[in-house]
């Protein structure tokens, strides 16, 4: 009987061990940061800003001859004759259609190159993430961005400074 007993305390007393074997460790990473302070991220963000700014550099350049061509037909439409105020008035609408255009594409094209950047990080990220993860023996890694259902974490089970250092030393 007392070895039962000892037996049993033994058990009580490994299970604490035994239970921390099996904890599952969970780590919690914002990708979002990842992109944003890496230096594939920092890099593609001044990229982008910098193509922002030359299409609407190249717009404002069309809009101001758009504003000088409509200054000029008003201070001439009075000496014009009839056909050459309709052939100003077809240049200054077909330049307003142009700038409309020019400012359509380039919101696409802007609106493309982020998206195609932003999908090219995620599948970068993927492996940087499961190597961090298996170096730190985490079992489950959580997104903690804008679409997450995150309430509350502690601080020590966020590995975004560890990944943006891994994604950092991987190469282009």
């Amino acid at each position: 009987m007392n070895s039962n007993k000892l037996l049993a305390v033994l058990i009580l007393a490994a299970l604490p061990l035994l239970a921390q074997e099996t904890a599952i460790k969970i780590g919690i990473v914002d990708a979002d940061v990842v992109i944003q302070n890496s230096i594939k991220g920092k890099r593609f963000f001044q990229e982008y800003e910098d193509f922002g700014k030359s299409k609407a550099e190249s717009i404002q350049a069309r809009i101001a001859e758009y504003q000088d061509r409509e200054k000029d037909y008003k201070n001439k439409v009075n000496s014009l004759s009839e056909d050459k105020r309709k052939q100003m008035i077809v240049e200054l609408q077909n330049l307003e259609k142009e700038i409309k255009r020019l400012q359509e594409d380039a919101k696409q094209e802007s609106d493309r190159r982020l998206n195609d950047a932003l999908s090219r990080f995620r599948k970068e990220l993927g492996p940087i993430i499961q190597k961090v993860a298996e170096e730190m023996s985490l079992d489950i890694i959580m997104n903690h961005g804008p679409q997450s259902n995150l309430v509350f974490f502690n601080e020590r089970v966020d590995i975004t400074d560890d990944v943006i250092k891994k994604y950092d030393q991987s190469t282009d």
